[in-house]
């Protein structure tokens, strides 16, 4: 299996960081190939700005989109590993979204019907917050899960096959800590 890990996390050395590492770590241990796009790291410009569409448009694809594009075609299993922020993905994340899952790629339309283009494709999400108050209630989770599973990913035909939502990771203890990278293993194994 080829998995991409899609990071978007600006912290080095932080808890996100080490659940990204340890997602790459149980694929590789399982003998799949693994890549990681840390999107702070390549610097990716999250703008999707008026030049893009523009060219888009003319159906001619920026080159660092079409990069990312073809990491995405690559993979048969795309893992995206990002904090919550102001409830929702970092900025530097939905950009990348805006920009690489665009229409003539991730999706086109029929006569106003949007057409997935993405259909092979298979998602796990693992996502942290800073405070357990972030998710506290059901409602919250599922207009999160709304959004990213069926506004976002579905939208394209992707299916999310895995969401875990950590919760309060500034404040977990050592231990509490060793079980979520336990939980993380088993999770990542079992969808492999």
């Amino acid at each position: 299996m080829k998995a991409l890990i899609i990071y978007a996390n600006y912290k080095e050395n932080s808890f996100t960081g080490a659940i990204k590492d340890t997602v790459a770590e149980t694929f590789h241990n399982n003998g799949h190939e693994v890549v990681i796009r840390d999107l702070y790291e390549i610097k990716f410009n999250p703008v999707l700005s008026k030049k893009d569409l523009e060219s888009i448009d003319n159906e001619i694809f920026p080159i660092d989109i079409m990069n990312e594009q073809k990491f995405i075609q690559w993979a048969d299993l795309i893992c995206f590993v990002y904090p919550i922020w102001w409830s929702g993905m970092p900025a530097i994340l939905k950009g990348y979204i805006e920009r690489v899952f665009v229409q003539g790629y991730a999706f086109e339309f029929d006569q106003n019907k949007a057409i997935p283009k993405l259909t092979d494709k298979k998602i796990i999400i693992f996502n942290t917050t800073g405070s357990k108050n972030v998710l506290k209630d059901k409602n919250r989770i599922d207009a999160l899960n709304t959004l990213t599973h069926d506004c976002i990913f579905g939208f394209c035909g992707i299916e999310v096959i895995e969401h875990k939502y950590i919760t309060a990771v500034s404040q977990a203890s050592t231990k509490e800590k060793e079980n979520i990278f336990d939980e993380i293993r088993q999770t990542v194994s079992r969808v492999l």
